[in-house]
């Protein structure tokens, strides 16, 4: 894959990679089988052996997707241990075959074709693997920032300060009534936009929203992007590299955008029936788990085994939302607390590990099927919290724009927060996620869900996120002029 496009178009990327890791496991029990089966049986027990390879096939870039080896940052890991990684995915695969062999014996794949099938897999995508990690250590990416004031200046000063991987930032180039008052290298005027961007091998520019429906710069700006150039608004740079939404960087266009985005088709038929079978299936295989944990909290806490909580449901609508119980029944009597990102000291004897294992969440199973909730999607906060956080966060009330979910992007993204500053962060996950949601984002989605739930939670906490939030508010404060005390506005 051109290394070019690799962060540009982050999905696109998965997808393909996904797609080749699965077409290989599958090509290489083929080659497996011709090895070692006589060429007048051989079609005979291809045909029997199918429902295993298709099961491989699909089962192992979904562990290779779980253990993180197609995210960008991936490049940082050392080929040994992605080998051993790829090791263990294809072993994990293997085991996942092996009760489909008990099912119907003719879908049994003998020893040695699974030997052989296994080592050619393996060998396979370990070449596959190393041109992937080649192609993101290789890539490099030159940006330009148009400029045509001092508040354009603050908005490459911020991806500056953010220190984005893979990105230079190469210079500024600026309108001819303007001129650059920063220490950045300036490029030139946009009249010399064309030479400038080939001389200096630019691969995207960034500009604003005002400079985009320039009528002048129109042209040239067109004639850019049919030379392979990239053209956009750093607020589109964000939600292809990092898939968040920066709050700062939003405007009226962006949401108008972003709402028009998602496919109706989708969110009204086939994300329902998508929610309805995966939450079917979830009961099925965790039903067994959720009455463990059913027994459990009757026995070590008093009280009632499920707790209902009224949540925010889309367009605020209130509902009720089942979990097991983690908390002792007095946990609320000074009034309504925000979880804590830890071990909250009002938790039952084992409501620590139902809430580490989402396993306090498998009752919400029911809401999906109810229609309270969405499998995937923002999460529903209490009303109460809505209320607040919309004074103080703009923008807050368009995660009511669509159906809540037992898990989502910013779940599978961020960990466990409890104040105004994670509930910030997570928005900025969400309005990604509302913006580009879709049955193959649905899927991945599960995929993080479940990485996530066999770690016992994300790993990391928000201060790792501070160097990030410190450049946010100083382009909040001194981008709109303001002093620090100055509030944020309100949600329009």
């Amino acid at each position: 894959m051109n290394s070019n496009g690799i962060l540009k178009q982050h999905w696109l990327h998965v997808a393909i990679h996904f797609l080749v890791d699965g077409v290989i496991f599958a090509v290489a029990f083929v080659i497996g089988t011709d090895f070692v089966i006589p060429d007048d049986d051989l079609h005979m027990r291809l045909a029997s052996y199918l429902p295993g390879i298709l099961l491989g096939s699909v089962a192992f870039p979904c562990l290779v997707y779980i253990f993180g080896l197609y995210a960008p940052q991936s490049y940082k890991q050392r080929v040994t241990s992605r080998a051993i990684v790829l090791m263990v995915c294809i072993g994990c695969t293997a085991l996942l075959m092996i009760p489909l062999f008990y099912i119907k014996k003719s879908f049994t794949i003998g020893r040695e074709v699974f030997l052989y099938s296994w080592l050619i897999a393996y060998f396979t995508v370990l070449i596959h693997h190393g041109f992937l990690l080649r192609s993101l250590r290789s890539y490099r990416e030159r940006v330009a920032f148009i400029m045509t004031c001092t508040f354009d200046e603050l908005e490459a000063r911020f991806f500056q300060s953010l220190g984005t991987e893979n990105m230079e930032l190469a210079g500024l180039i600026h309108y001819d009534n303007y001129q650059p008052i920063g220490e950045m290298r300036v490029l030139g005027k946009v009249s010399d936009l064309q030479d400038i961007v080939r001389r200096e091998s630019i691969h995207r520019v960034l500009c604003t929203s005002k400079s985009i429906g320039d009528a002048s710069m129109c042209k040239a700006f067109c004639e850019l992007r049919y030379s392979g150039v990239q053209v956009m608004p750093l607020v589109s740079l964000f939600e292809e590299v990092h898939q968040l939404v920066p709050l700062e960087l939003i405007t009226p266009e962006w949401l108008l955008a972003a709402s028009a985005q998602p496919h109706m088709l989708y969110i009204k038929k086939v994300k329902r029936a998508f929610d309805i079978i995966v939450s079917l299936l979830g009961l099925l295989f965790l039903g067994p788990v959720m009455l463990v944990g059913m027994i459990a909290t009757k026995l070590t806490s008093p009280g009632p085994i499920f707790y209902k909580q009224v949540r925010a449901g889309r367009f605020g609508r209130p509902f009720n939302v089942i979990k097991l119980r983690s908390m002792r029944i007095d946990a609320e009597k000074h009034g309504a607390v925000w979880s804590s990102a830890g071990k909250d000291p009002r938790s039952t004897p084992v409501g620590h590990i139902l809430r580490k294992y989402r396993i306090d969440e498998i009752p919400q199973l029911f809401n999906v099927l109810r229609g309270d909730m969405s499998f995937v999607g923002p999460r529903p906060e209490r009303p109460v919290f809505v209320d607040e956080l919309a004074q103080q966060i703009p923008y807050f009330q368009e995660r009511l724009m669509v159906q809540p979910g037992i898990t989502g992007w910013a779940q599978v993204n961020y960990p466990y927060g409890s104040s105004v500053e994670d509930a910030k962060w997570k928005l900025e996950y969400d309005l990604y996620y509302m913006k580009h949601m879709s049955l193959f984002l649905d899927l991945f989605i599960l995929l993080d869900t479940v990485r996530i739930v066999l770690r016992g939670g994300m790993k990391g906490d928000a201060k790792d996120r501070l160097p990030r939030y410190e450049a946010i508010w100083f382009f909040r404060v001194f981008g709109n002029g303001e002093s620090s005390n100055t509030p944020r506005p309100p949600a329009p």
